[in-house]
């Protein structure tokens, strides 16, 4: 890591750098986790596609309640313990593959689900509140980091072991991960709470309808919802066609490794750029991205070199997009309805991670590159929405915000 990146945390002090290290943890963890599922449904249960799209989308039920129940919760209770309650989520994430009873593996995957909420919640209204928000979208980069190169750095491994040992010696392995992290977290990462707590957490479980209604909350959730149905997709059908085409658990380990590898380039661009000339420019690059990879995977879906190099660049280009979404949360809300707001982005999220696979296993029963039309189009539709949200916001910034970022 760079000497000015790591005197920039130092600057955060310790409560950043614990988080990042959290990040590095989970991502070691969720990674495998999430990407070899529908191949063990597949597999081991001998569930057909549309089933498994189903059997997904259950999950993402428990996470839109998360996302109410998180973002009251992290603006009441506080950041620090509902990234506690969703860590609990990856230990159940874990166990899922050693207890392989059909309604033990959905009661786990849901109970994951609902801490994969608390998670995403309890970390991004942590880290901002605790950055400087001169370098938010550097410190976004880095936190997305735990997620990319946890996962790259555990990929290769746990394609190794599940063709050598099997699904139930990576369940093991995950679930020690996870319980090492979550004791970790609650023993050592200092309690973090925005100033007006007091009076967050009087009226934390509600206001959810009229922020809602806001303009800007409302094109930050098209923004965000649009290409998640993209990722949703993806991450769903691509680990499933390159095993199915090469026949092979270290290919798709391969494609997941070299799509974080990729990522985590365009976070650290994204990021860097956000801080530097404003939040603007980077977004609609990462979307124009989206939409290129999204156009070349439906052009070429029934290679397997496509998912190498399409799969990968929409993947991180999907990647890039989170980087940037607390810069604009940041941007558009206050410290009082922060937890909230990320509450209602995180339900939409859910949302398109249900509604994205829906789709994408329905249309691959039909024709292999019709899912990746789909995600063109929505891709479309997002760069429309981000530019609203831009001209809707202009007026609240300061000058300085579109040059530096600041």
């Amino acid at each position: 890591m760079p000497r000015g990146w790591i005197a920039s945390i130092r600057r955060q002090g310790r409560p950043i750098a614990l988080l990042l290290i959290v990040q590095l943890l989970s991502g070691v963890v969720l990674f495998p986790q999430r990407s070899f599922f529908p191949i063990y449904l597949e597999e081991q249960l001998r569930y057909a596609a549309v089933l498994i799209s189903a059997f997904v989308a259950m999950g993402r039920l428990l996470g839109m309640v998360a996302s109410v129940i998180g973002g009251a919760l992290c603006d009441g209770l506080g950041r620090k313990w509902t990234l506690v309650l969703g860590l609990m989520g990856f230990v159940f994430g874990g166990l899922m593959y050693v207890i392989r009873a059909p309604w033990a593996v959905a009661l786990l995957w849901a109970l994951s689900g609902l801490g994969l909420g608390f998670h995403a919640l309890g970390g991004q209204s942590y880290l901002i509140d605790a950055a400087m928000p001169e370098h938010l979208g550097l410190l976004s980069a880095l936190y997305h980091w735990g997620f990319t190169i946890g996962g790259a750095l555990s990929s290769p491994g746990a394609g190794v072991v599940l063709d050598q040992r099997g699904f139930g010696t990576f369940g093991l392995a995950l679930t020690a991960i996870a319980l090492a992290t979550l004791w970790g977290t609650a023993a050592f990462l200092p309690p973090n709470r925005p100033k007006a707590r007091a009076s967050a957490l009087s009226g934390s479980l509600f206001g959810y309808g009229e922020i809602a209604r806001r303009p800007t909350v409302l094109l930050l959730g098209l923004v965000r919802f649009l290409p998640t149905c993209y990722y949703g997709m993806a991450s769903m059908l691509n680990p499933l066609l390159i095993n199915r085409m090469a026949g092979s658990k270290t290919a798709v380990a391969m494609y997941t490794t070299s799509s974080l590898v990729t990522a985590t380039l365009a976070q650290i661009a994204a990021g860097r750029a956000a801080d530097r000339w404003g939040r603007r420019r980077p977004t609609l690059i990462a979307f124009g991205t989206l939409l290129t990879s999204a156009i070349g995977q439906a052009a070429s879906a029934t290679h397997l070199w496509s998912f190498y190099t399409f799969g990968v660049l929409g993947i991180s280009a999907a990647w890039a997009l989170s980087t940037l979404l607390p810069c604009l949360v940041a941007d558009a809300t206050t410290a009082e309805e922060r937890g909230r707001v990320l509450g209602l982005l995180h339900l939409v999220w859910n949302v398109g991670m249900m509604v994205g696979p829906l789709i994408g296993g329905a249309l691959l029963e039909v024709a292999t590159g019709w899912p990746f039309v789909v995600a063109a189009l929505l891709s479309l539709a997002a760069i429309a929405a981000a530019l609203s949200f831009f001209r809707l916001l202009a007026p609240q910034m300061p000058v300085t915000s579109e040059v530096t970022g600041t």
